[in-house]
């Protein structure tokens, strides 16, 4: 009987720290020093309180703020994302996704258009890739929360490289699998939620529109993933191991909020999603 209300009180508890968040008055330091570096993620309606809480642990333990870009899925104005993260104090721009459509439309790249129409992590890969052509970026999911200086960890790259975090099962979609002749099932565990990604003509490189237009089916949940998996075999790989990054689910029915010390971050994945409020409520 008492493993049960603890269960229950696991996945309830989370509800209401949810709800307090919106609330919580934030308050954060103005003096840091900024970084030459730049950090995007995307977000909406549906996610934008985990999306504020995720930067709001970047303006918490990073020592320097990096420039920060916020992609719109479609779901909500720049404005709204502006007025959301207006306790940033570096720099922030906003976009919508109508200019990183035209970007991908002026390179004829229709098959990425039509992906992203189809599924947000198309979406999700084209504003990936519309940054990581023009300059060296880091994605990161909403999804994730810092409890460390993500800076210091970060190599040094040249014209071309892509490199990711762990995650804590092979998860790809096997027909991108089949096209680039890559059983990434026998080479790591590879999670596209953290990302250091550039190069020019990264999409024809990868022949990407080839691809893309074999697979019309967009609702493989995996085949964003699968793609920078594969870009990373090729250069960086596993960059931040989950010694660095944590990623598991023994804890999801733990009432108590995980330990931050000696903890760099954490990414709140589907299974675990729920933990995300109960860490988020204690350690921000």
């Amino acid at each position: 009987m008492i493993n049960t209300i603890k269960n229950s009180l696991a996945y309830r508890l989370p509800t209401l720290y949810r709800k307090l968040l919106r609330h919580k008055k934030i308050v954060v330091s103005s003096s840091k020093p900024q970084a030459d570096l730049i950090v995007i993620t995307m977000t909406g309606k549906k996610i934008m309180d985990m999306t504020r809480l995720s930067i709001l642990s970047i303006a918490r333990y990073w020592d320097n703020l990096p420039k920060l870009i916020v992609a719109s899925d479609g779901t909500i104005s720049t404005e709204e994302i502006c007025k959301n993260l207006s306790f940033w104090p570096g720099e922030l721009v906003a976009t919508n996704w109508e200019q990183t459509e035209a970007y991908h439309l002026a390179k004829n790249r229709t098959a990425l258009v039509n992906y992203a129409h189809g599924h947000v992590l198309g979406k999700k890969m084209a504003v990936i890739l519309h940054y990581a052509e023009i300059e060296p970026v880091v994605w990161i999911d909403s999804d994730i929360l810092f409890y460390g200086d993500f800076l210091k960890h970060i190599p040094p790259h040249g014209d071309f490289i892509c490199g990711g975090s762990e995650e804590g099962y092979s998860v790809y979609d096997d027909r991108a699998l089949n096209f680039f002749n890559n059983n990434l099932y026998d080479v790591y565990k590879f999670s596209s939620g953290l990302l250091l990604i550039y190069g020019q003509h990264i999409y024809e490189q990868f022949n990407l529109e080839e691809l893309l237009t074999q697979l019309p089916n967009h609702d493989h949940y995996f085949t964003e993933q699968t793609i920078f998996a594969h870009m990373a075999s090729t250069s960086a790989g596993i960059l931040w191991s989950m010694d660095a990054i944590k990623n598991f689910n023994h804890d999801n029915q733990q009432i108590k909020p995980m330990s931050k010390n000696n903890v760099l971050g954490r990414h709140y994945t589907v299974n675990v999603r729920h933990l995300f409020w109960r860490d988020a409520f204690f350690n921000l």
